[in-house]
């Protein structure tokens, strides 16, 4: 004798097995894949990361304010007194410092090309003041990076160039010169 109970186990096993592939492709095709398109969000973190250590660098002691009412920041010493090696240590440190490790550091390997803009008024004619020099970069010479995913910071830096033991470039005034650091991981 033949039941209808055969039938119901049937139906129940054909739909359990639809539900697990339904499942399976639902799994397999929403795993994230790098695409491209996606490389733009290296560069932004990379160009946050290079803004965040030039603030840092370009921010005043608020402890030593006894020498003077307005401390001068490590950014605008280094600028003014051509201290590249000290800018080269620090920003690197800076830039590639990153929580996580046993000894409290876990170096990255990102590297950069810094040089500063100014403008010197002595130049004839008006047209040709802006001056561009190198500064420092990481790998201690001035090498032209040739390659597409490097991204470029700056900072407006206020300098005191009056200070003849100092001053090493542009005219003897104050002025404010803009440091760019061409930044890439290597």
């Amino acid at each position: 004798m033949v039941n209808d109970a055969g039938q119901l186990y049937t139906i129940e096993g054909v739909m359990a097995s639809a539900l697990i592939l339904t499942t399976v492709y639902l799994v397999l095709t929403t795993t994230t894949t790098f695409t491209p398109a996606e490389t733009h969000i290296y560069d932004l973190q990379l160009e946050q990361l290079g803004n965040d250590v030039l603030a840092v660098m370009d921010m005043a002691p608020t402890w030593n304010t006894t020498e003077s009412r307005y401390p001068k920041s490590p950014l605008e010493t280094y600028i003014e007194q051509n201290q590249a090696e000290y800018f080269r240590t620090n920003f690197s440190s800076y830039s590639t410092a990153t929580a996580g490790s046993l000894a409290g550091y876990r170096e990255d390997n990102i590297s950069f090309n810094a040089h500063i803009t100014y403008r010197d008024t002595t130049v004839l004619p008006p047209e040709h003041d802006i001056k561009d020099i190198y500064f420092s970069s990481s790998s201690g010479s001035d090498n032209n990076y040739q390659r597409e995913n490097a991204v470029k910071v700056s900072r407006w830096v206020n300098i005191n160039n009056t200070d003849d033991s100092h001053r090493w470039f542009g005219e003897k005034r104050n002025q404010t010169v803009l440091l760019e650091v061409l930044l890439w991981r290597s």
